[in-house]
């Protein structure tokens, strides 16, 4: 037991040093995302008014989102947005990095070009996109004139308004998702690949059977990244369109920002949020158990 004091008071002291560095980040972390969290929880109970004192109404708020035809109709469309973008954003993404992953003269200039729009403002490519879909003047349309096709007016209809911001959506996203699976693809040892070429698979199969197995891991990150980023998109709307036309782009978290700053009902605000987070949990935790669902 003497022998060993010596040893265990060496671990104890590099145990509390090593908290030590890790306590600032952890005190940061409650005061940053913590207490905001806490206090969005407690107003989301409560009827919260720049106008009037601050009145507990427990559920009241909750039970007022369940009948609100506004707040169902942004909860759909998020989540026609978020499926919208999600799913080519990964499956393009999957694509061009396997196009990127073979050896060729430029392909690291092609890589740079495709993950450019990452890097842009949403203010800046909100803007650009304003104008590729202007009916008059945008290209888009101009196009669409020039071999006699229909020019749609794609921010001001109803029924064009949210596919156009999600194609600007996976515009925006798919570099990310191409970035990952391209680092992917070449963590797969080539010995692997070998393997399955000996074996007689073709090239579909090797990928199916071999490649992508390998890559779960990545794509069940970029699930969650992508489903989160989705469910919280504000940005593009709120400079494209604005909620509109008639609401067919008010998202979830529009309507917060409406309710917040708009109409300074913060407790109704609040309760959106927290509705909001269970449902990305319950869409992040869906997605990654479909994506791992019989990893062994």
């Amino acid at each position: 037991m003497t022998i060993l004091q010596p040893v265990l008071a060496r671990r104890t002291r590099r145990d509390w040093i090593a908290y030590a560095f890790i306590a600032p980040a952890v005190v940061v972390l409650a005061l940053v995302v913590g207490i905001p969290a806490l206090t969005t929880l407690g107003f989301s109970f409560t009827d919260v008014t720049f106008l009037r004192p601050t009145e507990f109404v427990g559920l009241r708020n909750y039970l007022t989102l369940i009948g609100d035809p506004v707040f169902g109709q942004a909860l759909w469309n998020t989540l026609y947005y978020t499926v919208g973008v999600t799913v080519p954003t990964m499956a393009l993404g999957l694509g061009t990095a396997m196009l990127l992953n073979v050896r060729y003269p430029g392909r690291n200039v092609f890589r740079a070009i495709l993950y450019l729009p990452v890097l842009v403002s949403i203010a800046a490519a909100a803007m650009v996109w304003i104008y590729l879909y202007d009916p008059d003047l945008g290209p888009i349309n101009g196009l669409m004139q020039s071999v006699g096709l229909p020019t749609p007016r794609w921010l001001q209809s109803p029924s064009t308004a949210m596919p156009a911001l999600i194609v600007m959506g996976i515009w925006r996203d798919y570099g990310t998702s191409m970035l990952l699976y391209l680092a992917g693809l070449q963590n797969v040892p080539e010995e692997v690949r070998e393997a399955a070429r000996i074996d007689g698979a073709g090239p579909a199969r090797a990928f199916w059977s071999v490649i992508l197995p390998l890559l779960r891991p990545v794509t069940f990150y970029l699930v969650v990244l992508t489903v989160t980023g989705s469910f919280q998109v504000f940005g593009s709307i709120y400079i494209m369109t604005q909620g509109g036309p008639i609401g067919s782009t008010s998202t979830v978290v529009y309507q917060i920002f409406e309710n917040a700053f708009s109409y300074s009902d913060f407790g109704y605000s609040s309760a959106m949020s927290v509705v909001l987070f269970v449902l990305i949990l319950v869409f992040s935790i869906a997605g990654a158990r479909l994506v791992n669902g019989r990893e062994r």
